[in-house]
């Protein structure tokens, strides 16, 4: 090239490289890029990059940056497309999908969740990022029961990253719940070794002092933990909960509120605030406060599922002590409620049995709950309903409980795949499903989240048929189990277009005539509406709780039992109904006589 030429090819780049579109995106490049950068500024940076695409640039991390960033904001829904998208542009992105996974693990999305963390360490098995996954899979654990499997990949993650000690930590809570307190101690010390100027050991330790109820060198613990790293919500309603444990109530209160300044979505400080309000006697306080904590969606799993139990526990509470009024106020006046146990609410997640209370055999469940409806009105009750009913039969031994909530038809479909296959060689095998449910010419449906149901056409198409529900429980050996709470007054029946004017459709479920060996139970016999309640859960939930948790009665009798218990709640408005059998060869129970004895 002539010289003439190389000099204006110079000065062709030099403008280049000085132009303000070109300026403009490698300073949106350093913003996309930078770490603890603010997400509002981040989305618009990586939005241009994406759009221009400029060569060199990798679109696969132009996207993970960008949903990073969407998942700070809590735009779960967003930040999964960009994961989506990330690992559209690089499958191999490992990233990307332990990110995803954490989308997954927030929306109780166990089975895509696992999925994730299995193949971002298998894409990348060694490394700080994959200490992280193993940390975070361990979460996934501890809510679906698995303590052994919990606790194994917190042991993985500090062979990987000893100097991790959030993995102590974690591991230190998991010991903790399970009663395990010496190792629980050992643990908060091993953190303590690794890192002594950290906040987060004195945390785990003033957690473990509380368990053992030693209150003072808790909250000196708490305290130094908030002296080295102020700002975070999670000391402040750990030192609320020791100054309520020793009566302080008002300034346990100052503390929680200003947990829930820091972190709006913290569910475990709402019910220990709901507890203190319960404590003080503000009982309408204290319910709002606990439904706060069912209602939040934190980022935090372990915080999560622990704030949901106290404050299930505590609307359950308070709820029977309203009961207590109505009948009491007439001639004693208002009755008192009970002071609630505010040291037991220690943050770790005390989802599944109790080691002394598993079974020899092997049980798996599938629970789903489906309130938020897109196209017809939100559900108040399943959601609800269906973690108690998870919870009841951890506790009653199931080894394996799956919860979905709000499923769409593809994660339920996923789900009763996956449940297929763990249900195969199982002793037993239940699906519990409260949500929408309806019959079309004489096929009954669970109707998912994002069913639309313009036309009859659209039923098989965008429902799941009974049919294949049942289907995910046959691999069992003894006994298969679906019980539906989905005989609700079905508002799709009216906005159903129909193409074949003869095709009926029904307002709730049709009867069922299942294969033998296969109980089928519905809260409302075919003809009949199930109720909702004026309580924290249906009348047929809380007679079913109650019976599961009974010891030594046998299946046959138990629902013959809660059919009796919801007829006389309802005033005989609502009859729940069993279609099929059980094999007459042995009985069942939830609750065995040892189960009981062990407890």
């Amino acid at each position: 090239m002539p010289p003439s030429l190389l000099r204006l090819a110079a000065i062709g780049l030099l403008l280049l490289l000085n132009s303000p579109s070109f300026a403009g995106l490698r300073e949106d490049g350093a913003v996309c890029d930078a770490k603890n950068s603010q997400p509002d500024l981040v989305i618009p940076a990586c939005t241009r990059l994406i759009a221009a695409n400029p060569r060199g640039r990798d679109l696969a991390i132009t996207y993970y940056n960008r949903a990073l960033a969407w998942h700070n904001k809590g735009d779960l829904e967003k930040a999964k497309a960009d994961y989506d998208q990330s690992i559209a542009a690089n499958p191999s992105f490992a990233p990307s999908y332990g990110q995803r996974a954490k989308v997954f693990l927030q929306n109780q999305d166990y089975d895509r969740a696992l999925s994730d963390f299995d193949r971002a360490i298998q894409l990348k098995p060694a490394g700080p990022f994959s200490a992280g996954w193993f940390n975070n899979r361990a979460e996934l654990f501890v809510a679906t029961g698995d303590y052994d499997r919990a606790l194994a990949d917190y042991g993985r993650s500090i062979e990987l990253d000893p100097n991790s000690w959030y993995a102590y930590v974690n591991r230190a809570l998991v010991y903790d719940f399970s009663g395990k307190d010496r190792l629980a101690a050992l643990h908060c010390q091993d953190a303590l070794k690794v890192a002594p100027r950290a906040s987060g050991p004195y945390y785990c330790r003033a957690v473990v002092e509380i368990s053992a109820g030693d209150i003072d060198n808790a909250a000196r613990d708490v305290d130094r933990a908030i002296a080295i790293q102020d700002g975070q919500p999670e000391f402040y309603s750990l030192r609320g909960l020791t100054l309520a444990s020793k009566g302080e109530l008002d300034q346990a209160m100052r503390d929680y509120d200003h947990a829930t300044q820091l972190n709006a979505q913290g569910a475990l400080n709402y019910a220990r605030r709901g507890l203190a309000d319960e404590k003080k006697g503000d009982l309408d306080t204290a319910r709002t406060d606990f439904r706060h904590a069912l209602d939040v969606i934190g980022l935090d799993q372990l915080d999560r599922t622990q704030g949901q139990r106290v404050a299930r526990e505590g609307l359950q509470r308070l709820d029977k002590v309203a009961a207590t009024d109505k009948s009491v106020s007439a001639d004693h006046g208002a009755a008192k409620p009970a002071a609630p146990a505010l040291a037991a609410a220690v943050p770790i997640a005390p989802v599944g049995a109790s080691p002394k209370s598993a079974t020899t055999e092997r049980r798996v469940a599938l629970v789903v709950g489906n309130s938020k409806y897109r196209s017809v009105p939100v559900l108040p009750n399943p959601g609800q309903d269906a973690a108690a009913i998870a919870e009841t039969l951890r506790a009653t031994g199931f080894q394996d409980v799956r919860l979905v909530t709000d499923a769409t038809r593809d994660s339920l479909v996923e789900a009763l795949k996956s449940f297929a296959n763990a249900a195969d060689g199982a002793d037993w095998a239940v699906i519990y499903y409260a949500g929408h449910g309806m019959e079309m010419a004489g096929e009954n449906y669970l109707v998912p989240v994002d069913a639309k149901l313009a036309t009859d056409r659209d039923v098989p198409y965008e429902a799941v048929a009974l049919t294949q529900v049942m289907g995910a429980t046959e691999g069992a050996r003894k006994l298969h189990l679906v019980i539906l709470d989905a005989c609700r007054d079905n508002p799709f029946a009216n906005q159903i277009k129909r193409t074949v004017a003869s095709r009926s459709i029904g307002r709730g479920l049709a009867q069922v005539e299942p294969d033998s060996g296969t109980l089928v139970v519905y809260a409302a016999k075919h003809g009949q509406v199930a109720l909702d309640g004026d309580g924290g859960h249906s009348p047929f939930v809380t007679a079913l709780i109650k019976r599961m948790q009974t010891p030594r009665i046998e299946i046959r009798k138990l629902f013959d039992l809660v059919r009796d218990d919801v007829m006389a709640a309802t005033d005989r408005r609502q009859q729940p109904f069993s279609y099929g059998s059980v094999p007459g060869s042995e009985d069942f129970y939830f609750v065995g006589a040892s189960q009981n004895a062990a407890k």
